[in-house]
């Protein structure tokens, strides 16, 4: 039996949203309930918050590869924020925080997760906003109808920028990124590209902040 191995996030993806709080320096990027635009964040999430989020309804986190697309109606990321120290961020750091859940459901290829990584979220200077990167998540698909038939493909994300995070309430994240492949068939295109759009479902609203 072979295996198409393709990112999660899922990341989020995700779903995603682990979300990871920050410390209450200025400088640190934070999770805050309150939107703050160039403000300083007065209502912040505390430690050991728990993130989830699933995807928009109506659309589908895609895979496309040179040989199938992979489509899944459904997905959700959940995990909790580390605590006031693991949180902590700056203007060159982003904060981080484990994956708890991440799932794929609905999908024209069977989808196993393997790994399911971690998440980063840095704050935009001047918006609500921030940016979210995953590592080290691992997802496996089997496809037995390509039009090459049967094709074994390993993708990973490795500090994989995902695309934004859009404060609000929900909170959305677009995912729009190229995951490498690992060293596989000769088949598979060096890279997928993955696109996938999540709303945070809780917490309500949810905003990142510089500190």
């Amino acid at each position: 039996m072979k295996y198409v191995k393709m990112l999660g996030l899922a990341a989020v993806a995700a779903a995603a949203l682990m979300a990871f709080v920050g410390a209450s320096t200025a400088s640190a990027t934070v999770l805050c309930k309150n939107g703050t635009t160039t403000t300083t964040c007065s209502e912040k999430y505390g430690a050991t918050t728990t993130i989830e989020s699933k995807l928009v309804t109506g659309t589908k986190a895609k895979l496309a590869t040179a040989f199938k697309t992979v489509e899944c109606g459904k997905s959700a990321v959940a995990g909790k924020s580390g605590d006031a120290k693991e949180g902590e961020g700056s203007a060159t750091e982003t904060v981080k925080g484990a994956v708890t859940t991440l799932t794929f459901e609905e999908c024209n290829c069977e989808v196993v997760v393997l790994k399911k990584g971690t998440l980063e979220v840095h704050s935009i200077a001047g918006t609500d906003n921030g940016t979210v990167t995953s590592n080290g998540a691992e997802v496996t698909v089997q496809c037995n109808e390509t039009i090459f038939g049967k094709v074994h493909c390993i993708y990973v994300t490795e500090n994989t920028d995902l695309g934004p995070l859009t404060g609000g309430n929900p909170a959305k994240l677009k995912a729009e990124a190229s995951i490498p492949r690992l060293k596989t068939d000769s088949l598979c295109s060096e890279k997928a590209n993955w696109t996938a759009e999540y709303e945070v479902t809780a917490p309500k609203p949810l905003f990142i902040s510089a500190g």
